[in-house]
């Protein structure tokens, strides 16, 4: 590629979607000039010291990691890739018991702790709504409470059903579109059912996968994913500047010409834009009102963790757990277990994480989130060393029902978004992989990016 002829190209925001974005685009021969208003980069996605304890921003485990989008980009531009270990199982704790969660129709068969019942009316709900798709009857953006709502369930069994919507979306059942749930299936079966042969391999998915088969954690912890990615940067194509914030876009006849920035102007051919899509509004003024108005409604929802040191080993399943009986509920991530150099030798650290509801006096809700695990495992107490309090936001934008994610296009010429807020795939570092997929395929497609290009050469995104 001839550089001299390269557009100038800005990214905003350095967490994981920025990064992977410049990552890409300079392997693909382009310079970047990355802006980070922070004085570190990796955005929610870093790890650091409290004490002699190593804790990540909120607990990570990463999905669709065999053979989904991250892996696409780390196969494609990495030099060198984190250690990943497998996660394990997903438990269900409750004040009598710990349950292995039940990913299958058949293992939820005889999940016991909702009634037998209950159990026989989701099933049938369950496949009743994958029938309905396969055939085009179903709008699978309606909200998981009204596919259950005229059913004749328990409390404890709806209780069950908005934690794990809470768990899924950081919003309740009454908000969660059934889509959500699907999207798990879409990825097993590799597309949305469009055939006879389609419908039974995703009804066979549903009775016979497993889900957490290939979800892991990053040893070392979720920093190692930036870390891994900054290595592999080619040297002198990627200028990231750190506390260095993005003032304005500037456009001129429709498209954009520079970005404004306390230390000067950058001039630019193409801006990406990898922070909050709700907030361009205030960077750009020449975009048309209704699709300001779009940006602006994007929900999102800020999740409560608390890190425990604790001085032994407490928690000894394989894999995570997720609370149904604290309240607030929680998940809750032991991620010492996956790597021993996170704690001190003998010790734990544990992240425990809830959704924050919208207007609660945070350090009430700390008080009571405490209270609640405490009375979860009665001794736990005595046995904590190092506490530490985070207050984030996982999500640019919540899977919510009703809510249409932007495109990785805007109505500006040059100007695009990537991040978490522009598409309806997974969660997490996987869905930042997805956004960051559908922007090299926009920029190719917009000629920016040359087609047959690493991240295109013989791996579609239909496939990730």
């Amino acid at each position: 590629m001839n550089t001299s002829t390269c557009p100038r190209i800005v990214i905003i925001g350095a967490g994981i979607s920025g990064l992977l974005s410049a990552l890409a685009l300079s392997k693909e021969g382009h310079a970047v000039t990355v802006l980070e208003r922070e004085p570190e980069v990796g955005g929610v996605c870093r790890s650091y010291r409290v004490g002699p304890y190593k804790v990540d921003t909120g607990p990570h485990i990463i999905t669709r990691l065999q053979d989904g989008p991250l892996r696409t980009l780390i196969d494609d531009y990495f030099e060198t890739a984190p250690v990943f270990v497998p996660h394990g199982e997903y438990h269900v704790r409750t004040q009598d018991k710990v349950r292995t969660f039940p990913w299958t129709l058949k293992s939820f068969a005889l999940f016991d702790l909702l009634p037998k019942t209950d159990r026989i009316e989701l099933i049938q709900a369950i496949t009743s709504a994958y029938s309905q798709r396969a055939l085009g009857l179903l709008n699978d953006d309606i909200p998981v409470l009204d596919v259950v709502r005229d059913r004749s369930l328990s409390e404890r069994t709806l209780s069950f059903l908005d934690i794990m919507c809470q768990f899924m979306t950081g919003v309740g059942m009454d908000k969660t579109p059934l889509t959500r749930f699907f999207d798990s299936q879409d990825y097993k079966n590799k597309r949305q059912v469009q055939d006879p042969l389609d419908y039974l391999n995703g009804i066979r998915n549903i009775i016979t996968k497993k889900g957490a088969q290939d979800q892991q954690y990053p040893k070392g912890g979720v920093q190692t994913l930036v870390t891994s990615i900054l290595s592999s940067l080619p040297e002198g194509r990627v200028d990231i500047r750190t506390s260095c914030e993005a003032t304005r876009i500037r456009v001129e006849g429709g498209r954009v010409s520079a970005v404004e920035t306390p230390e000067g102007d950058l001039p630019a051919d193409i801006v990406i834009y990898s922070t909050y899509a709700s907030d361009l509004p205030q960077y750009v003024d020449a975009l048309p009102t209704s699709y300001a108005q779009r940006l602006r409604s994007l929900e999102k929802v800020r999740s409560l963790t608390l890190w425990l040191g604790l001085d032994t080993r407490l928690f000894t399943n394989n894999g995570s757990e997720i609370w149904i009986d604290s309240t607030p509920p929680c998940w809750v991530v032991p991620t010492s277990d996956y790597d021993e150099s996170l704690a001190p030798s003998g010790h734990q650290v544990v992240g425990c994480t809830t959704s924050l509801p919208a207007g609660a006096d945070i350090d009430a809700f700390k008080t009571q989130f405490l209270a609640a695990l405490y009375r979860q495992m009665p001794g736990i107490e005595d046995h904590i060393t190092m506490t530490h309090w985070q207050v984030l936001v996982p999500e640019k934008a919540a899977w919510v029902v009703r809510q249409e994610m932007p495109s990785c296009r805007t109505p500006i010429k040059g100007l695009y978004l990537v991040g978490t807020d522009t598409t309806r795939k997974s969660m997490g570092v996987t869905r930042a992989s997805y956004s960051v997929l559908t922007l090299l395929e926009a920029l190719t497609a917009d000629g920016v990016l040359e087609k047959g290009g690493q991240a295109r050469r013989g791996r579609g995104h239909e496939d990730s």
